[in-house]
């Protein structure tokens, strides 16, 4: 069968995506409409972390039969399941099942004559003592299940079908050391998940494993009673019946536009993705159905509104564009000695109507602020990796692990020195005390106050203080001192609260309090920030527009010909992307260059980290991807030390 002219069949994925929003259905999979969730490493990284749970799944069953190969063939697929049926007594993985113009595929099928176990493997967390499933962010997963058991029972109606998720389960913890690196993520696996196995099995599954089957049987009653609903003019039963045609038609469904369906749509075209002849779905659903041209689309409208809540102002009343807004229709209050999160909206309102440029600052209050700090004055950022399956033995899942952090201090004279790094390369080591005990003892080395960007490393260092409660390291409580001097503990914290005489400064949070930028859109993202600040900084612009060598900024990981604000046809190219590939100056194959072709976001970090951890990496491969990881925390800091400097040039 040409895979281009297979039937359209409503598949699960595609349920849940018209669950978001019906109209998403109409541009899926069509080339010509640009997608972001394709580009967002953030969402690579997840569902790679998804294919390898999944894996690990399948080795609770060892006796398991997985249908593989021709995945466009619908035909092929139900016809091969339908033969492993014949037995009274078989697990299958990626059983496929078709009722009339619907589709699904099972994770795991357990079948034992006419009883079924459908088990939904899933890479969230859950912990078995609170599990949460009544929560809002479980609906749309939960809606998956009740559709796949839907076909199933449609297509064989005498089975009696229970359904289960496989999580991965935050009480368990793995006997195995690397758990994480037997399951190894490769763009050169032929199977589906992309996963390559180094492990051919669990020897004791409740021990090794950290993943736990969960009856949900009681969770899927309110969606099939039309109790529960994600599309609310719709039974469980009607939503899929209307998009399961309107997809075989390939029709655009007209759902009435909605604020969080918009806002959050990734069918939007940027500019140089428009320049190329993609399409935008988002612009496509305004054209349609509020007649928008080219002059609405200018307009500026509310979705880009930073911390924006007030949906009803969209939903029930029409108003989207900010030129129709009131501070009313906002709930405008002003605070003392700060930006209100209202104020901060109606300034950005304002200034996007009035096309101002010109930043907003509180300069009294900043200069305020500012006057607490202490020189020397240290700007830390941390590089985190957290994943289903732990990197080491006697871990849980989703535990936070610290790798990496970059140190620059900036001295009372103005002078600037990239003072600490570290970084976990090696395989195999947990890295989290080794961590601290490099941030102690670089940070006790002078007494100046310390800033961080959000919130992040303040969580991190809660986490690493609950492992180090729990180990047996000899200078744990020494480390644990240390943390409180440098943090605060978080809200729900199961030790007496701490605030440290030493604690980190959220230069998120200041920029938050006393400043506005209109080149950030809105943003308060370091990667938005930054380039807003050499857009609007005199000071920094000519600073950095020169090599680092003649400005005397002293670097571990950058060349003293480094210049960090580079022009292009009189536009600032964003820092970010002027970062190195962490594989351009080598010309070795190797499996992992076409795998990670840049490193300038988290996302990337995060997998970079996935993949240093490898055994059976070249040391080349493994030392350039530790270089990439350098470059970019080293960068994020000096960001931080930029964007100081905008400060104190502003008061």
């Amino acid at each position: 069968m040409d895979s281009n002219k297979r039937p359209r069949l409503l598949t699960k994925s595609r349920y849940k995506l018209g669950l978001e929003c019906p109209n998403k259905l109409f541009y899926t999979r069509k080339k010509q409409y640009a997608n972001q969730k394709q580009n967002d490493s953030f969402l690579q990284a997840l569902a790679n972390g998804g294919f390898q749970v999944e894996e690990l799944a399948r080795l609770h069953y060892p006796e398991g039969v997985l249908i593989d190969g021709r995945d466009w063939d619908y035909e092929w697929l139900v016809q091969q399941t339908e033969k492993l049926l014949r037995f009274d007594n078989i697990v299958i993985f990626e059983a496929a099942f078709r009722y009339e113009n619907l589709f699904i595929r099972t994770d795991i099928l357990v079948k034992k004559g006419n009883t079924i176990q459908l088990i939904e493997v899933k890479a969230k967390s859950f912990h078995p003592e609170s599990p949460e499933f009544h929560r809002s962010t479980w609906k749309p997963y939960l809606f998956d299940v009740a559709f796949q058991k839907h076909v199933i029972l449609k297509s064989h109606p005498d089975w009696s079908v229970t359904s289960f998720f496989m999580l991965a389960d935050k009480s368990k913890r793995t006997t195995i050391n690397g758990l994480n690196q037997k399951f190894r993520i490769t763009k050169k696996s032929e199977n589906r998940t992309g996963i390559i196995l180094k492990i051919d099995g669990l020897t004791d599954i409740e021990s090794q494993s950290v993943l736990s089957l969960v009856d949900i049987e009681p969770f899927l009653e309110p969606i099939f009673s039309g109790q529960n609903r994600l599309l609310s003019s719709y039974t469980f039963e009607e939503s899929i019946q209307e998009l399961a045609k309107s997809y075989e038609e390939d029709t655009y469904f007209n759902y009435p536009l909605s604020w969080s369906a918009c806002k959050k749509c990734e069918f939007k075209a940027t500019g140089e993705e428009e320049k190329e002849g993609l399409l935008s779905g988002f612009k496509n659903c305004w054209n349609l159905q509020r007649n928008w041209g080219s002059n609405e689309f200018k307009k500026p409208n509310m979705m880009d509104v930073w911390d924006f809540k007030r949906a009803n102002l969209f939903d029930e009343r029409g108003i989207i564009f900010k030129e129709d807004v009131t501070e009313e229709d906002i709930g405008y209050k002003e605070v003392a000695g700060a930006y209100s999160r209202t104020e901060r909206q109606w300034i950005q309102i304002q200034k996007d109507i009035n096309a101002d440029d010109e930043i907003e600052v509180l300069r009294e209050e900043l200069q305020e602020e500012m006057n607490q700090w202490i020189f020397p004055l240290n700007f830390i950022d941390f590089e985190t990796s957290t994943s289903a399956l732990p990197f080491y033995e006697d871990r849980k899942p989703y535990e936070q692990i610290a790798f990496q952090f970059s140190h620059h201090i900036l001295h009372e004279d103005g002078s600037i020195e990239h003072a600490s790094e570290y970084i976990n390369a090696e395989p195999g080591v947990f890295p989290n005390f080794n961590f601290i005990r490099a941030l102690k003892r670089e940070l006790e080395k002078n007494k100046g106050s310390i800033f961080k960007y959000s919130n992040h490393e303040n969580t991190i260092l809660n986490a690493i203080y609950e492992q180090l409660a729990e180990s047996s390291e000899i200078d744990r409580v020494e480390l644990m001192s240390f943390i409180q001097t440098i943090s605060h503990s978080k809200k729900n914290s199961v030790f007496p609260a701490w605030e440290g005489e030493r604690d980190m400064i959220d230069l998120c949070a200041v920029i938050i309090k006393y400043y506005y930028n209109p080149h950030t859109k809105g943003s308060n993202s370091i990667k938005k920030v930054l380039p807003a600040v050499f857009k609007s900084s005199p000071f920094v612009r000519e600073k950095y527009s020169k090599p680092i060598k003649e400005i005397g900024l002293s670097s571990r990981n950058f060349k003293p010909n480094k210049v960090w604000l580079q022009e292009v046809e009189g536009l600032v190219k964003d820092p970010y992307y002027t970062l190195p590939k962490p594989f351009e100056e080598w010309d070795a194959e190797a499996e992992v260059v076409s795998e990670l072709e840049e490193l300038n976001d988290g996302g990337a970090a995060l997998m970079a980290y996935g993949k240093i951890q490898y055994t059976d990496m070249s040391e080349n491969e493994r030392e350039l991807i530790k270089q990439a990881l350098l470059k970019y925390c080293e960068l994020d800091t000096l960001a931080m030390v930029m964007i100081y400097e905008h400060l104190r040039e502003i008061i």
